[in-house]
């Protein structure tokens, strides 16, 4: 939020106009004006003036100061206009959180930022074992480490990006050789389900990305690299699943992504035929661990689901 943005905010909030702020700081209200556009700066004298004249500590409308304790909170009382972050006391200890809900800008990054942070420290965290000069070392990287940042963060998923490559360039001659591209979205939600039956460990959400609802399944990079055969081939069926669809023309998104510090696949698509599926298939999996789950009940819903969408996916395009 820029000054001007501020200014604008505190001065609706006490209900005055911008002519009426004027004469209260013996400015008119087009200076005002140009102070809320950023078209001009208040010098502080000017700055703490209007502070008095609304009411609000002038911290409020300087730029951050960390060293002053009330700037920092005020720079986390922005935050949580912005983002929705706030604090929720557990026990004696205070945790970070973000609200989720309209009005506020996506956080995802800001917590995946935190997680790369909350494992490098981690990582660097001197030991009772670390010689002086490797505690030295590990300070030095740590300080490096936040100086780059986010360079490091860019570096990760671009290698992370090549480690992918790599394992779909190897696992794709465990495809069958009488494989054919699949034509229904009926073959795709089978071949999800073959993901199930192999165990393999993935998630399945339905969420808004960039106010677009969309279908995204994530697996861990790492876990999909060294698991088993079965596993691997049940996943690279899966995969081709997903780029059959994008050739017929369905908009499919693949590409690495942090999750907790740690990467992930991610695939993506605003296709409303995939939203149903994946809300079907989290609909399934909550029956799934229902203390009252039934597997004739759960098998004739897989049927259906199947039956119904047995419908040429280019229909749909």
């Amino acid at each position: 939020m820029t000054l001007g943005d501020k200014i604008r905010k505190y001065r609706t909030l006490k209900g005055l106009t911008q002519a009426q702020l004027g004469s209260m700081v013996k400015l008119t209200g087009d200076r005002i004006r140009q102070y809320e556009n950023d078209v001009r700066k208040p010098k502080d004298g000017k700055l703490m003036e209007i502070a008095e004249a609304l009411e609000i500590n002038p911290t409020t409308l300087f730029e951050p100061d960390y060293n002053n304790p009330n700037s920092v909170m005020h720079t986390f009382f922005e935050l949580e206009d912005i983002y929705g972050m706030r604090f929720e006391k557990v026990e004696d200890v205070y945790q970070l959180v973000f609200a989720e809900g309209e009005g506020y800008t996506n956080p995802n990054w800001i917590k995946d930022g935190i997680a790369q942070w909350t494992n490098k420290r981690n990582e660097l965290q001197p030991d009772i074992n670390d010689s002086d000069e490797k505690i030295s070392e590990k300070k030095e990287e740590y300080a490096i480490w936040k100086a780059r940042y986010p360079y490091c963060f860019g570096e990760n998923l671009q290698k992370n990006s090549e480690l992918m490559n790599h394992f779909y360039a190897n696992a794709v001659s465990l495809l069958s050789q009488n494989r054919k591209r699949i034509s229904t979205f009926s073959e795709f939600f089978k071949s999800m389900l073959a993901l199930d039956s192999e165990k393999v460990v993935f998630n399945a959400s339905v969420t808004n990305v960039e106010n677009e609802q969309s279908a995204i399944f994530t697996i861990n990079l790492d876990y999909i690299m060294n698991a088993s055969i079965n596993m691997q081939r049940a996943y690279i069926n899966f995969h081709q699943c997903w780029m059959d669809m994008k050739e017929i023309g369905i908009n499919v998104l693949e590409y690495p992504s942090p999750y907790e510090g740690i990467m992930h696949i991610s695939i993506r698509s605003t296709c409303p035929q995939i939203i149903t599926l994946f809300s079907e298939y989290d609909k399934m999996q909550k029956e799934k661990a229902s203390p009252s789950f039934n597997e004739d009940t759960y098998n004739a819903e897989i049927e259906n689901t199947i039956r119904l969408f047995n419908i040429p996916i280019k229909e749909y395009v």
